[in-house]
């Protein structure tokens, strides 16, 4: 795994992919728009904004204009417009690309307080997840008995420390969140229809508890901390058991203040 800014949990993954899954990660203000959401905001159709501007709270609208800004940019890359990609949602609502041809690669927007992460792939046939959280979010241990799967909830009452338990319970609910939300059913699925092992790796497996969420796809996940203070998942579905599988992690600010002269 290579970063420009942040660092992997561990040295584990490897190098020898030749497109790795792009992961970005973004700040995004609490209060007044800044920099960022500046210039996200141009690339956003009237629609867009319309929808941003329904939000009442500052950190809600800014989070939504720079997941959008972020994927109307990255989509494109070089290549097209950012104004020029055009979005259609799924039954629960994971958007995709429609057009052009060009900017259809599988994504996924996830955001926490001042954070947005954005996560690209290369493939139009992987499904694609990611989450994020702020490690200082206060986690309820209620919540992963009300929601996890026994195995997951065995796991954490094994923590040594209170500290330890909110952290891995947010690394957890990162690593489920980015599943359900790479096939695309969101909450739909409940957390207790699969569990997580190797919990405390940077690679994480699934193990399928309801064979239903088995269509022969191979799953790879990557617990990543895109920045000090934050922990993420990426979720990657291949048709090939074979095809390795890797994560790229780079500041979009870096990109936004090169691209602005500094």
């Amino acid at each position: 795994m290579s970063s420009d800014s942040a660092k992997p949990l561990s040295d584990t993954t490897s190098a020898a992919t030749m497109q790795p899954v792009r992961v970005w990660h973004a700040t995004s203000s609490t209060e007044r728009p800044g920099r960022i959401e500046a210039t996200c905001q141009g690339w956003l159709s009237a629609e867009e904004i319309k929808r941003a501007d329904r939000f009442r709270k500052p950190t809600s609208r800014n989070q939504h204009v720079v997941g959008r800004g972020m994927a109307r940019r990255l989509l494109g890359e070089d290549n097209v417009s950012p104004e020029d990609v055009c979005f259609a949602e799924e039954t629960y609502g994971k958007p995709y690309v429609v057009a052009p041809e060009a900017a259809k690669q599988p994504f996924n927007v996830a955001h926490t307080d001042g954070l947005v992460m954005c996560g690209v792939g290369n493939d139009p046939s992987h499904l694609l997840g990611v989450d994020v959280e702020c490690l200082c979010r206060k986690t309820d241990p209620g919540l992963a008995e009300r929601y996890f799967a026994r195995p997951e909830v065995d796991f954490l009452k094994r923590c040594c420390s209170e500290r330890q338990r909110q952290d891995l319970f947010l690394r957890i609910w990162t690593l489920k969140e980015s599943f359900i939300k790479a096939i695309g059913t969101g909450l739909q699925t409940p957390l207790a229809d699969f569990a997580f092992e190797d919990i405390e790796k940077d690679r994480p497996r699934i193990r399928l508890l309801n064979p239903s969420l088995d269509d022969g796809r191979t799953w790879n996940f990557f617990s990543i901390e895109p920045r000090p203070g934050f922990i993420g998942a990426v979720a990657v579905a291949t048709r090939c058991p074979n095809e390795a599988v890797s994560v790229d992690v780079k500041s979009f600010d870096d990109l936004i203040l090169a691209a602005n002269g500094g």
